[in-house]
């Protein structure tokens, strides 16, 4: 008989096989290169209770059925779909769980893969994706976030073993929210895939466009970054500007964009990678968000496919902006007439030519090697 993997990996999640926000997509990407490096992967997580199945990475998936669910976000299991599932932890002929993996504090699956940790006698690692509180113009949203970050994501950061933070910024909130110490383990990209051509000239002038990449929301800075596009084609600038991305305010921004003279805005709504690439190739991406950032993956994407960057200092644009060579400007954030300046001053310097080593720290395939070290010494 085949020997057993020595580490078997339980993720503990909320959302995973019928979405694809920024805590499913990084799983996407980290787990079957853990599968490639000898762990043996189980997701657990809530969804129609369909049988289990593996991926063809190998990455075996089990769907406890939800309930109780508050707008995609605070959702739980029936009590007794848990139950079951976690008694096959146990059963004659499974694989031992070695480590139980959680994501976000917030969800009470992060709380409940804790807790499973505890009772199967296993360490227990949490990545925060968050960088802060929630950022919203709903008063009680607002509060109800505060309320469940106070209590349970609290208990989730105090009781794993280990905690790592998506970037600097989410390190400190864990500090600042649950009293200890996180490590940093960022998001990634395959690097390769998203480097800019290198037979393709670098962009000048009117042939840089202007780019937001995000959803459509207040928070994200839509707004700002039609501000930043009207006062650019003010200074003479007529290049091409694009809003990409899909949300509730999309309507809202078009209506913006035509008071402020901007007729000619593209707004397509979410875009495949291969088509965000190719948007942002030799553009300037443009990044008001003032929601409370963790990572921002658009940033990393931007400047691998050979924009630049110029950012409210939100997510990871203060560590990127400490790159040698990177072409990126971070302004205070909310600073809005910053923003305009450093986009103006962008447009006048060609598009810059990124290089692998560059980026190489947020490749998945160092990431993956990262984190099969931090299993390791747990």
């Amino acid at each position: 008989m085949p020997e057993r993997p020595a580490r078997h990996l339980l993720v503990v999640t909320t959302n995973y096989a019928e979405t694809r926000g920024g805590v499913e997509m990084h799983l996407a990407n980290l787990l079957p290169l853990l599968v490639e490096r000898g762990v043996a992967v189980t997701v657990v997580y809530l969804g129609d209770g369909r049988a289990p199945w593996t991926e063809p990475s190998g990455v075996r998936v089990v769907s406890v059925r939800r309930r109780l669910d508050f707008r995609d976000i605070l959702a739980l299991p029936g009590p007794g779909d848990w139950r079951r599932f976690t008694r096959s932890l146990t059963a004659a002929g499974a694989t031992p769980v070695t480590h139980v993996a959680t994501h976000t504090r917030f969800f009470p699956l992060s709380w409940m893969g804790v807790r499973l940790a505890r009772r199967l006698r296993v360490p227990s690692i949490h990545t925060e994706h968050g960088g802060g509180f929630v950022v919203t113009s709903s008063p009680l949203v607002r509060f109800a976030s505060r309320v469940v970050d106070r209590t349970l994501g609290r208990r989730v950061l105090r009781g794993a073993d280990r905690v790592l933070g998506v970037s600097t910024a989410s390190a400190a909130f864990v500090r600042e929210l649950g009293g200890v110490e996180a490590g940093v383990f960022g998001n990634g990209i395959a690097l390769r895939r998203w480097l800019a051509d290198d037979d393709l000239p670098p962009a000048t002038g009117d042939g840089r466009r202007l780019v937001f990449i995000g959803r459509v929301v207040e928070e994200k800075g839509w707004r700002t970054f039609l501000d930043v596009v009207a006062a650019c084609r003010a200074d003479g600038w007529r290049g091409e500007a694009w809003l990409v991305g899909p949300g509730p305010d999309l309507d809202a921004a078009r209506v913006y964009a035509e008071t402020l003279g901007v007729h000619d805005l593209h707004t397509p709504g979410r875009l495949e990678p291969d088509e965000v690439r190719r948007t942002l190739r030799g553009a300037i991406c443009v990044n008001p968000s003032v929601a409370a950032e963790g990572f921002q993956l658009t940033q990393l994407e931007a400047l691998a496919a050979g924009a630049s960057l110029v950012s409210y200092r939100v997510g990871i644009a203060a560590e990127l902006a400490d790159i040698p060579g990177a072409a990126v400007a971070v302004v205070p954030r909310g600073d809005r007439e910053a923003l305009i300046e450093a986009a103006r001053a962008d447009l006048g310097r060609p598009a810059p030519q990124p290089t692998f080593a560059q980026l190489s720290a947020w490749d998945w395939d160092q990431l993956a090697d990262r984190y099969v070290g931090e299993l390791d010494r747990l």
